[in-house]
């Protein structure tokens, strides 16, 4: 019968399992900022804005990004705007990809912890396509 894991091992193991689950979480902090998703049909051409809003963050700063998993040249942009109570929203962050490329972002672009902030996104229509893709906000 086999030996039980025991002293020096079984430390080992459980250390390395406590990295692993911990790292996810590590990565979430620097991730996808809470409420900024938002998904679409590539079915028809179209524009949508989020209507949830959240909050700068403190890093100071986010990007926009986003994904449209489809083997095509057609386009797609992502933005984040700033909500600005009777005035215009101007645009903080924007980024335009391929549905070809893979998930990506574009630059870092500043923020502030007091103001309120969403998504938007433009995008190409393929008719009969099933697909989604969507835009997010990255801090």
């Amino acid at each position: 019968m086999r030996k039980v894991l025991t002293g020096k091992r079984k430390l080992a193991v459980v250390a390395l399992t406590a990295v692993a689950i911990g790292l996810p979480a590590v990565g979430a902090v620097a991730g996808e900022i809470n409420g900024s998703r938002l998904p679409f049909s590539i079915a028809t051409a179209g524009n949508k804005e989020d209507g949830d809003r959240w909050k700068g963050k403190s890093s100071g700063h986010a990007k926009a990004c986003g994904d449209v998993p489809v083997n095509d040249t057609r386009t797609f942009s992502a933005y984040i705007y700033q909500d600005k109570s009777f005035r215009p929203d101007p645009q903080i962050a924007g980024t335009s990809r391929s549905y070809k490329q893979a998930y990506g972002c574009g630059g870092y672009k500043g923020t502030s912890t007091g103001g309120k902030y969403y998504t938007k996104a433009t995008w190409a229509g393929i008719p009969g396509s099933r697909a989604y893709g969507y835009v997010n906000a990255q801090n």
